[in-house]
């Protein structure tokens, strides 16, 4: 039996239905305690909520009575044909579905597992590939186990109180978003359209009333059809929409539960008739598992809003995504001399240094001395950055926890070797003077986060300045990080109680030169 011969029986025929589930899930929400774990929804999202208060009890039970109703609606309904299964139909049911969803805030972390199967993959690459990715609720920000990725985030989310409420409407919006001229063609249209649902469902946490207009504006795509029998590649069983093949676009399809109607998977296919597209006989994508955690990395069910230090990290990455210039590299030139001037409490004193800081300039009684680290006067110089990690790529790839581990084994003179004081001494020291570390800030951020027992303070700092203020529990060394309050950029650390402020930062051509 060759592959595609198994995906066929797969795709074995299975009865559509209202889950039988729904007065067991009623009454198990209504009855159980506060103290006892309760699962909102069905495969696609396994939130574990704990320690719930009364009035989110009374609301997850007001979702499973309407699920029990629409239960006990079909199953009373007059003998006779069941109605045909059409794309407006499924949708409708879908959308139903769709509102009984969670609210996710935007900034919530979200891990979901997915299995790719491809009947015909690259070179090297396994037909069957199961990955675990981060992301933030509207898709700005993206962590993949490794390799980090930055966006806008969905376009959705800026328009949330305008979006057009008739189905139709939507779909036009949505083909705006890549087409904002109109001139595609009508197949381009309805392609854009289709995907572009396709993937926000997949990727996207969306309020639940977005969602349930998604599936809506789904239904009234042109040439949307229903198949009413489908196996996902997990063997799941569902119903799916099925956009027929176009100049554009493969035959997609969007798989759902046939019980529930939550989302399954998405998958593309095309007989191999010499079309240009005959190079994608099969590929699907499953969505294992989605989970709200507490950030990047964690694979823990956390179902808490996102800490104000989560948040503040996730703001001060963006704040540098968005200030980079298009087109620009992500890190300057390990040789390019960058201007900084610093305040302290006895004053301030500026410094010119290397990218890598491999070189550092400063005025001695006057004169400008220009340093090198393997130098004789290196032992004499105020590095900005002191001697001791080798920072690369290599250290700086690993999830924010884990390297908040690596860094913590670094001595920078605090007592308190047990928390993460060292870590964070590294942090202060990289942030105010290593500018060409492999993602250091957007990593350090999400780090600073994750260190138990820190809190998000609003300062005045020595320069006058609004700040907002990473605060750690710590006895001595680095106890604080400040970033700007009103560009959330790095505005200094805190260490032994005296502030060291950057007050000024800028690209130059050379030692001495001032911006």
């Amino acid at each position: 039996m060759n592959e595609m011969d198994l995906l066929t029986r797969l795709r074995a025929e299975v009865p559509l239905r209202v889950s039988p589930q729904a007065e067991e899930l009623f009454r198990a929400g209504t009855a159980r305690q506060g103290t006892e774990r309760v699962t909102t929804r069905s495969r696609r999202r396994p939130f574990v909520i704990l320690g719930l208060d009364r009035r989110w009890r009374l609301v997850i039970a007001a979702g499973l009575a309407a699920a029990l109703a629409a239960g006990l609606v079909a199953a009373f309904q007059p003998p006779g044909p069941a109605p045909v299964l059409t794309a407006r139909l499924l949708a409708a049911r879908a959308s139903a579905a769709a509102l009984g969803g969670p609210v996710v805030p935007r900034g919530q972390w979200i891990y979901q597992r997915t299995v790719i199967y491809t009947v015909s993959p690259p070179k090297g690459y396994p037909a069957r590939l199961t990955q675990g990715t981060w992301s933030t609720a509207d898709g700005s920000i993206q962590y993949l186990g490794g390799p980090w990725a930055f966006g806008p985030g969905h376009a959705l989310y800026s328009t949330l109180g305008s979006l057009p409420r008739d189905p139709a409407a939507l779909d036009e919006y949505l083909a705006r978003l890549s087409y904002p001229d109109g001139k595609e063609t009508r197949a381009a249209k309805v392609s854009t359209q289709f995907l572009t649902i396709e993937e926000l469902l997949a990727s996207a946490e969306l309020p639940p009333a977005v969602n349930a207009a998604l599936y809506r504006a789904l239904g009234v795509i042109p040439g949307v059809q229903v198949k009413p029998h489908v196996t996902d590649i997990t063997g799941r069983t569902g119903v799916a929409f099925v956009l027929p093949k176009t100049p554009q676009s493969a035959n997609l399809e969007i798989i759902l539960d046939a019980s529930d109607y939550h989302y399954l998977a998405q998958a593309a296919w095309q007989p191999s008739d010499g079309s240009p597209h005959s190079a994608i006989p099969f590929t699907e994508t499953a969505l294992l598992r989605t989970m709200l955690v507490a950030g990047p990395g964690s694979t823990t069910a956390d179902p808490d809003p996102p800490s104000r230090a989560m948040l503040t990290a996730e703001r001060a990455m963006m704040t540098m995504l968005t200030a980079q210039k298009p087109g620009a590299p992500a890190l300057p030139h390990p040789r390019q001399w960058i201007y900084r001037k610093l305040g302290t409490n006895g004053g301030t004193w500026e410094v010119w240094a290397r990218a890598d800081d491999s070189e550092q300039a400063s005025y001695v009684h006057g004169t400008l001395v220009t340093c090198a680290r393997p130098a004789r006067c290196a032992a004499a110089t105020r590095w900005l950055v002191p001697a001791g990690p080798a920072f690369g790529p290599n250290a700086l790839a690993a999830s924010p926890r884990d390297l908040l581990d690596r860094l913590n084994a670094y001595r920078t003179g605090c007592a308190d070797v047990t928390g993460y004081c060292n870590a964070v001494g590294v942090f202060a020291s990289m942030l105010i003077g290593y500018d060409n570390v492999d993602t250091t800030p957007f990593v350090s951020y999400f780090s600073l986060a994750y260190v138990p027992g820190v809190t998000v303070e609003n300062i005045t700092d020595a320069a006058r300045r609004a700040d907002v203020e990473f605060r750690f529990p710590f006895a001595g060394g680095v106890t604080g990080i400040l970033l700007d309050a009103r560009t959330y950029r790095f505005a200094g650390y805190v260490k032994d109680g005296a502030q060291t402020l950057l007050l000024r930062q800028a690209d130059v051509s050379g030692p001495g030169v001032r911006p």
